[in-house]
């Protein structure tokens, strides 16, 4: 008997694993996806007709060098991508499938409302005489990432979408606009290299909820950011803007928005921009339409570096009303030489060595020396640590680190380091070199959370949602909207006076960086018969193998109702082993 129960106990154990296992296989969102490969020679309308055709969550891999003619449409969501070899150049031509969708616009990539969860990823792309090479419209949860993005009049457009993430990409030389977007929400573009395009790196309107993180802006023929129309609750942090006409434009609506921890340097003077040379050259501009509330939901603009530009490092506009800045480096140690033009008010950040295990550091510090932890990245001149010199940087938690076999430690240091670039200032001190890392005094007062806003002092991870039109305008065009006054003074470290800077610019910044051609490849490298996929009797597309280890059930109803008349088979057997037995 006991024999027998055993026997029953593991049939109806297996049987129930098997329904297990089928009941999750067949509800796996992934298990009909299928991966194809497009070599060199599927024309356009043939892959459009792949992308039509294929089931949700299937994968398209561009695997040679080049193709031509490219313009596409996804309407579902598919995984697109390249091993970051394949180059697309986009059609001029309006595609048979974007006039039967009554769009009008070329194109190499156009994501619709449909394509939720798609993703775009290892993909040179090449928008010449085209009017955008990437286009999101309407969409959500779209990814593009990894990939190069070239020319266009906007080489990515992205617009009336919400939750898009634009990550680690290289984008170059359109005629207007690295990344434009219009009216976006709850969207990420963060880690790009945006650069030697044609207007703004970025610009935006009407944008709420986003995040500008990490990029690298720069040499752009108008603004690295160009901010228009109304913006509310969204967070540009840690990006650099340089060689740029200015750093960031901000000529927008501006309610709860946070500017922090950017390095804004070496924009320079243009006198051929439309905005007029005098309003060139500068790290910060606001532009006449600059509205922000007095109160809650008031621009935060803290913690960043406006440094080496060639007209001011901040500077308002004179239809505007005096606007007050929170605390900021200016390439100065005080009040002085700071180069902020008389139409804002600003505290100053400034530099002191402090002792670091195994070195010495020069540490960002507030108005009462507190560490700055929250910090823009940018570098020191001439840094001198008992007559030996060193590169430094100051990274975001605020240090640069002197750490050499040649610091003795425990002992006292000489360090010397100059600040300013139009008017330099040479700082010496002496300093403790130590083992420890940091003095109680000295230990980080503040997070390094991306999504940090810190305003009179209130830390808040998520920033309450503030509709943009919340806050009403008196009809002046300024009422409600200006925050300062025309009567205060120049906040210089705590003080009620200070020393404005002199604002000349005699000395023009040389910039020896080319002009972009030969920082983008073309596209045209590795063409040949020995790239990959196109060998002779090669598929001009073909299905990659499952791999035995990850093969997935493709029909599992039988698999069910197979195992479940096992179960019953099992329970009768068992019940007519049990009646035989008595």
């Amino acid at each position: 008997m006991n024999k027998k129960v055993s026997i029953l106990f593991f049939m109806c154990f297996v049987s129930l694993f098997l329904i297990s296992a089928a009941s999750a296989a067949d509800g796996s969102g992934s298990a009909n996806a299928t991966t194809y490969q497009i070599g060199a020679s599927v024309s356009n309308n043939e892959i459009q007709t792949m992308f039509d055709n294929a089931n949700e969550g299937d994968t398209f891999e561009f695997v040679n060098y080049t193709y031509k003619d490219i313009s596409l449409i996804v309407d579902k969501k598919i995984n697109i991508k390249s091993n970051k070899i394949a180059t697309v150049y986009v059609s001029t031509d309006v595609s048979d499938k974007a006039k039967s969708m009554g769009i009008s616009e070329t194109f190499g990539f156009y994501f619709t409302s449909n394509s939720a969860g798609s993703v775009l990823s290892g993909i040179r792309i090449i928008a010449d005489s085209c009017d955008n090479a990437v286009i999101v419209n309407g969409a959500k949860d779209v990814t593009i990432k990894d990939s190069r993005i070239v020319k266009g009049e906007n080489a990515v457009l992205i617009k009336n979408s919400e939750k898009i993430t634009l990550s680690n990409n290289d984008i170059s030389q359109a005629t207007k606009n690295g990344v434009q977007l219009l009216d976006v929400k709850n969207s990420d573009i963060s880690g790009d290299n945006i650069h030697h395009n044609g207007r703004s790196g970025i610009e935006t309107s009407n944008i709420y909820n986003c995040n500008i993180l990490r990029n690298n802006i720069h040499h752009n023929g108008f603004n690295g950011i160009s901010m228009y129309d109304d913006s509310a609750n969204n967070i540009i942090k840690y990006n650099t803007a340089h060689n740029n006409t200015n750093g960031i434009y901000i000529n927008c609506k501006s309610i709860n928005d946070t500017i922090m921890a950017n390095t804004f340097s070496h924009n320079r003077n243009d006198p051929f921009c439309e905005l007029g040379g005098a309003e060139t050259g500068n790290g910060l501009l606001f532009g006449d339409s600059f509205r922000t509330p007095k109160g809650d939901g008031r621009l935060l603009v803290k913690n960043n570096a406006l440094i080496h530009n060639e007209n001011f490092q901040a500077k308002n506009n004179p239809a505007n009303e005096v606007f007050k800045l929170d605390q900021n480096y200016f390439d100065s140690t005080d009040g002085e030489d700071t180069f902020i033009c008389p139409m804002l008010l600003a505290k100053i950040l400034k530099l002191d060595t402090i002792t670091i295990q195994n070195g010495i550091g020069i540490q960002l510090q507030d108005e009462n020396g507190n560490p700055i932890t929250d910090s823009p990245a940018f570098d020191l001149a001439d840094v001198e640590v008992n007559g030996n010199k060193y590169t430094a940087r100051v990274e975001n938690e605020g240090i640069a680190k002197i750490q050499s076999e040649d610091i003795e430690p425990n002992a006292e240091q000489d360090v010397k380091f100059t600040v300013g670039d139009r008017i330099q200032k040479v700082i010496k001190k002496k300093v403790q070199s130590g083992s420890e890392r940091y003095q109680e005094s000295e230990k980080p007062i503040r997070s390094n959370d991306e999504h940090y806003r810190d305003d009179d002092g209130s830390s808040d991870e998520n920033p309450q949602n503030q509709n943009s039109d919340g806050t009403q305008s008196n009809g002046n065009g300024k009422g409600n909207y200006a925050d300062g006054t025309s009567q205060s003074s120049h906040i210089s470290n705590g003080e009620s006076t200070g020393k404005y800077g002199t604002n000349s610019s005699d000395v023009i910044s040389q910039d020896s960086t080319d002009n972009g051609e030969n920082v983008m490849s073309q596209g045209d490298v590795n063409v040949g018969s020995s790239s990959a996929g196109s060998g002779e009797g090669s598929k001009a597309y073909e299905v990659v193998p499952e791999k035995p280890i990850s093969k997935s059930v493709d029909n599992t109803s039988g698999l069910v109702v197979l195992s479940i008349l096992f179960l019953l088979g099992c329970l009768v057997y068992g019940y007519r082993s049990k009646n035989k037995f008595e």
